[in-house]
């Protein structure tokens, strides 16, 4: 699956963008049958790769469900994101927001899930939903086509060690809305420099399969609360490690 993400977002990358030089060459046309795309009028700004899982993210089957979205701008959040990973680069001799981040969340290891040689799976401290996590890299990189062949392994590696432990936490096959989040397909060199990959994990769940979190109230009108802390929900994710506990009731 991360082989097929990195083919049809290299596929899409303008040609005047410094990751097209050194983006694999890809099977996946976007006018190939096997990906339902079409070659666009025009150059895209951004690409939006997500998966929804389970009946409570809209689902009508219980597997994940993925999308490619492609726009002419750069939608909100990963607007947002832009703006501050810019600044923090500005500020900081060209030091990463992101991979500071990382170091410090690796150093301290209170709210740290999982993690790998090339990856670390968090709870960050200003997450809204109960059980949110981030999968981020460990050093600067800007997109899926960064990514060596063993930096994808171990990124497979970090996806499959959160979705198994979201399941295993309430026994239950665990909803979820993941979307990824890297350089736009065309943008300045400043913006290219600046972004860096990592993929957000919003999942509904609270307190078991059945009871989920609502944002409504004043979390909707005024601002989200936690209902739990991201060190707890750390704490009860790294519990829930080791075999998928299906494969335990099969047995």
């Amino acid at each position: 699956m991360i082989n097929a993400w990195t083919e049809i977002y290299a596929a899409h990358l303008s040609p005047t963008s410094p990751l097209a030089k050194i983006a694999p060459a890809t099977t996946l046309q976007p006018t190939s049958p096997q990906t339902s795309t079409t070659k666009p009028k025009e150059q895209y700004r951004y690409m939006q790769i997500f998966e929804n899982k389970g009946a409570a993210m809209g689902c009508s089957n219980p597997h994940p469900h993925g999308q490619v979205w492609t726009t002419s701008s750069l939608p909100e959040e990963p607007a947002a994101e832009m703006e501050q990973l810019r600044k923090y680069r500005q500020q900081h001799g060209g030091s990463h927001l992101l991979e500071d981040y990382a170091a410090l969340e690796s150093r301290k290891q209170e709210r740290v899930v999982f993690e790998n040689e090339a990856f670390l799976v968090v709870c960050p401290w200003w997450a809204t939903w109960p059980f949110e996590t981030m999968i981020v890299s460990r050093t600067h990189k800007r997109a899926l086509v960064d990514l060596s062949d063993a930096d994808k392994m171990l990124l497979a590696e970090a996806i499959a060690e959160t979705t198994r432990r979201y399941d295993n936490l309430f026994e239950t096959h665990f909803p979820y809305s993941m979307g990824i989040h890297q350089a736009p397909l065309d943008g300045t060199a400043e913006e290219i420099e600046a972004s860096y990959l990592h993929l957000h994990f919003y999942p509904p769940l609270l307190r078991s399969a059945t009871v989920r979190k609502f944002l409504v109230g004043y979390e909707l009108m005024a601002e989200p609360q936690r209902d739990i802390t991201p060190e707890q929900a750390a704490a009860k994710l790294r519990a829930c490690g080791g075999e998928l506990y299906r494969k335990k009731i099969d047995g």
